[in-house]
């Protein structure tokens, strides 16, 4: 947005609103703005114990440039009133914001069209405000024990937070390696009171006491002053936000910065530090569900927007059917950041279950995209009977490796029954992320001769589909077809390749494994609450990036209400897969091509047939190996 010629806009609390641009008279949607009718907008802000309210000329905060040719707008000096700092802002790519003097955490708006972002963000340049983030953190801790007041650390920390805000990357990872190691556990301490340790004597209480002031001494010297550091952060206002999101900026550096055993290990421990005091903040009792639709504020629908991961928002339009009718979204948000979606589920109302995303993405049970069509009354609730959970999103990398997801979609599940008394069947049509990779993985090592993954007929037809001579150069021109995605037009090739993927993708999802458990991450997610391999879907998915994950196959996890808790007993303590008959085939199959040796033992044991679950369609499943 280049213009706003003679035109004042209002700063609202939520919404996207229309922006008439007075040189073209043509809309153009605005982000936090609306035009009002005066000289002047309002910005509304709160501190402390209150909202206050400015008024500011619009041509007091930026000036705009009217030659046509230089649509540019001057950088002003900011205005202050009332201890608020009124930055300045552009109407076109940049955003604006309003903040104290020093504000704690940047908030920059975001882009009025959703669009997830495709690549990682590019590295931030340093500051050269390192020493400062380095001297406020020692400030703090210098005064830990002392007699200064509560408010005196609060306001070094405060220091250290803002500065390490405006770090650059690199920067951050040096710092967190100089706090990693300055606050790491006293070594010397911890073996000294080793060497004074106390002769406990039975039925002496003097001894006993002794010795449990002496385990406390000991406790909290191996307790490192980082654990002291965090928990004086996450006082702050925001600071629990910040503290999720420095463990994000520790993560990162962990995967780059571990070349220096050393530092590796302390920030293994500062990590850990940060996981345990995450993971006690964050459980689910003190989470809430929260269920989105069109109505929401404009900054939820928009995080919600950019931070789906699995099948990426097109547009508002895309965006609004996804929280219609015959949808569901549910969120699960925290007391100290309830404007940032934790995790993030879609939900497909149906009445069978899906076997492509055709249907959730662009199906509709209504005939157009309109206002009267969207509304709620359209839905019929007597022809709901299926749940399909089709996206799940934890959006927090700062939390990685602490289960909330699970404990949403069963709190959903509640909701869902609550809400449709006949709805009886709930399933997942979920991505298969690693298949691809590991594939072209097989392919390269059947190249080498060291297994088989065709079967003789199936290399045959495959030379024909291809044009090749030979069966390595079938493996060759494959791995490159399967990078590209070329393969997908070709539909004498797409029906030859059908038979051997399915059967491959069912020895992935149910063979594979890691540290005995399946190697796949969402299966592996989805087996732990306790849902069934259910059934592998042949191209449900022809998005590229569909194509690029797992040739476009897509899997049903089935969630037996009434089997889900001994499901995750089986799978977590023996390490067994509970599938479908007609996945455990594919995979048994599968094995007899990759391993043909007729003296070797079935790979696969029989399949035994639990108590009939729901009545449309009766499996059977089978407790064994792998996904």
């Amino acid at each position: 947005m280049n213009t706003c010629y003679g035109t004042s806009v209002r700063i609202l609390p939520r919404g996207v609103k229309l922006f008439i641009d007075w040189k073209t008279y043509r809309p153009r949607i605005c982000i936090g703005l609306r035009p009002s009718g005066g000289e002047d907008f309002t910005a509304t802000t709160s501190l402390g114990a209150g909202p206050l309210v400015h008024k500011v000329n619009l041509h007091s905060v930026c000036t705009v440039s009217r030659s046509p040719r230089d649509r540019t707008m001057t950088a002003p000096i900011p205005i202050v009133r009332k201890g608020v700092t009124i930055t300045p802002f552009s109407l076109s790519a940049s955003s604006f914001s309003l903040s104290k003097d020093r504000p704690f955490t940047p908030s920059p708006l975001p882009s009025p069209m959703p669009s997830p972002p495709s690549s990682p963000p590019p590295l931030s340049s340093p500051s050269g405000l390192l020493q400062a983030t380095k001297d406020a953190l020692e400030r703090a801790v210098s005064k830990r024990g002392s007699k200064n007041s509560v408010l005196t650390i609060d306001e070094d920390m405060r220091d250290m937070c803002y500065y390490y805000t405006q770090l650059g990357t690199e920067e951050r990872s040096e710092f967190l390696i100089h706090m990693a190691t300055s606050l790491s556990i006293d070594h010397k301490a911890v073996q000294e009171l080793i060497k004074h340790n106390p002769e406990f004597e039975n039925g002496s209480p003097d001894a006993e006491a002794h010795v449990m002031r002496w385990e406390d001494r000991l406790r909290q010297a191996l307790q490192p002053p980082h654990y002291w550091v965090a928990s004086q952060v996450s006082r702050l206002s925001g600071g629990v936000k910040f503290l999720v999101d420095m463990r994000q900026d520790l993560l990162s550096t962990l995967y780059t910065k571990t070349s220096d055993p050393t530092n590796s290990a302390v920030l293994k421990t500062l990590d850990a530090t940060l996981r345990d005091l995450l993971s006690l903040w964050f459980t689910v009792g003190l989470l809430d569900v929260q269920r989105i639709t069109w109505e929401s504020s404009c900054s939820m629908l928009q995080k919600v927007s950019e931070y789906e991961a699995v099948h990426p928002v097109r547009n508002w339009a895309d965006l609004k059917r996804r929280v219609g009718p015959y949808r569901r979204c549910f969120i699960f948000t925290h007391s100290c950041m309830p404007d940032e979606p934790l995790v993030v589920l879609h939900i497909y109302l149906t009445d069978e279950i899906c076997r492509s995303m055709k249907n959730i993405l662009q199906g509709s049970k209504s005939s157009s995209f309109d206002e009267h069509s969207m509304s709620k009354n359209s839905e019929d609730p007597s022809s709901i009977n299926t749940a399909i959970f089709y996206s799940i999103t934890s959006t927090q990398k700062g939390l990685q490796g602490i289960e909330l997801g699970n404990y949403l979609i069963k709190r959903v599940v509640r909701e869902l029954k609550a809400e449709f008394p006949y709805m009886t069947k709930f399933s997942t049509l979920s991505p298969i992320p690693g298949f691809a990779k590991w594939l072209t993985g097989m392919l390269a090592r059947a190249q080498r001769g060291d297994l088989r993954v065709f079967t003789a007929t199936e290399v045959n037809a495959l030379q024909i589909f291809l044009e090749v001579n030979s069966e390595s150069e079938v493996y060759d021109r494959l791995k490159k077809l399967f990078t590209t995605n070329g393969w997908i037009d070709d539909s004498d090739l797409v029906s030859g390749l059908e038979t051997p993927l399915m059967r491959l993708c069912a020895y992935y999802l149910y063979r594979e494994k890691r540290r005995s458990y399946a190697l796949d991450s969402v299966a592996n997610f989805h087996l732990k609450n306790g849902a069934v391999l259910w059934r592998i879907n042949w191209l449900a998915d022809r998005s590229p990036r569909g194509l690029s994950n797992s040739c476009g196959i897509m899997v049903n996890y089935r969630y037996f209400l009434e089997d889900c808790e001994n499901n995750t007993r089986t799978y977590l303590e023996s390490m067994t897969i509970i599938c479908s008959d007609e996945v455990g085939a594919l995979a048994k199959d599968a094995s007899e091509v990759i391993s043909p040796s007729s003296d070797s033992p079935c790979l696969s044991p029989p399949l035994n047939s639990p108590p009939p679950v729901s009545p449309p369609p009766v499996i059977t499943i089978t407790p064994d190996s792998k996904m």
